[in-house]
């Protein structure tokens, strides 16, 4: 697959609000309905301890053919054509035909020399073979090969020993890795890698710096606290929107690519402004026993219903909040009889109020 470049001022012209938002020091409602002030344009600092999670959660898909970015872009919410120039990779979910969350991925783009480039799809494990039938499926005659490449490469996430709140350098040289990039999801989210072998990764550390393996729990527990959603338990297949699963706010979305599948719900939310519960981090006072995901959030002291709780490890977790019932005490019950105590926090990713003005 021959990728061509392209000048950053298309690829700009293209990107999704809000990434132009995030990364470029502008004003700007090219008429997508909401606007964003001036922010300044962060650099990465340097920081050379880090913790790397092998992601053995995560499956991979290689998709390879003149015909992949064409056939990706009627079928993922993000622009896919944003990769035939600088970017590397991106945060994208695939929508049923009423709009509701299938999978949520990361796209990894793999350049070569002559056609032999390709597209690596990071999903969850669990849903791997059914995204691939999934994807072949819509296929029909495109020049696209679909395989699963889980035992050829492996994903890892690298995040610095000390949370920051903002994107640091990671000394590792790529030299044999497949690929090195930032959370496409969030820039203070560390680093992504994909490589063939985690001794790949570890010899690339650069002199001077402590990179040290750690358990996958140790990970989710740190994207729990972040409020940050991956795979199935987190979002259920055909029961979750992407709004309000922050998929704008996760640079994972263009409003401006044109059609694909599920758009016309997403595109109808985004532009009336309506978006009244949102994927939230939820903090137990104890480690839950017993609590089924679905259940329903109340409020402690009315026992209004205030959401549903998603899925947690340790005293961490995720639910889908009511915004107004966000800073309120809240109960989860479980089914044991027992009720949880347990405080929604809202991340400090997510706009401050007036940072973001949605045009009625």
């Amino acid at each position: 697959m021959r990728l061509l470049r392209t000048s950053w001022p298309r690829v700009l012209q293209k990107s999704p609000i809000s990434i132009l938002c995030r990364c470029h020091k502008v004003e700007t409602n090219n008429g997508d309905g909401i606007s964003f002030p001036v922010k300044e344009q962060r650099t990465c600092k340097e920081w050379r301890s880090w913790k790397l999670y092998k992601m053995k959660s995560r499956g991979m898909i290689r998709l390879k053919g003149p015909d992949v970015l064409p056939f990706l872009q009627g079928l993922v919410t993000n622009d896919v054509f944003q990769m035939m120039g600088e970017v590397e990779s991106m945060y994208t979910m695939m929508l049923n035909s009423q709009g509701r969350v299938l999978y949520d991925m990361i796209m990894h783009k793999k350049s070569q020399e002559g056609d032999d480039s390709f597209i690596l799809m990071e999903c969850d494990a669990e849903v791997t073979k059914e995204i691939i039938s999934l994807f072949k499926k819509y296929k029909i005659r495109k020049k696209v090969d679909i395989a699963e490449v889980s035992d050829e490469f492996h994903s890892y996430a690298a995040l610095p020993s000390e949370r920051s709140g903002e994107r640091l350098r990671l000394p590792l040289k790529e030299g044999e890795i497949t690929l090195v990039q930032p959370d496409p999801r969030l820039e203070e989210f560390g680093w992504r890698i994909v490589a063939r072998d985690q001794s790949m990764v570890m010899a690339g550390a650069e002199s001077g710096s402590a990179l040290v393996m750690g358990d996958e729990r140790e990970y989710h527990i740190q994207r729990y606290q972040m409020g940050l959603p991956e795979g199935t338990l987190d979002l259920p297949p055909g029961n979750c929107l992407p709004l309000e699963s922050n998929l704008v706010f996760h640079n994972g979305v263009s409003f401006t690519k044109g059609c694909y599948i599920g758009q016309e719900l997403t595109a109808r939310s985004f532009h009336t402004g309506v978006i009244r519960k949102r994927l939230a981090p939820i903090e137990f006072e104890r480690v839950p026993e017993g609590i089924q995901t679905g259940v329903t959030i109340e409020t402690a002291d009315t026992n209004k219903n205030a959401g549903k709780y998603r899925n947690s490890v340790d005293r961490f977790g995720l639910g889908l909040i009511r915004l107004a019932e966000i800073k309120k005490r809240l109960l989860i019950p479980s089914t044991n009889g027992q009720n949880y105590n347990v405080k929604a926090h809202v991340p400090g990713w997510w706009p401050q109020e007036g940072e973001v003005t949605v045009q009625q």
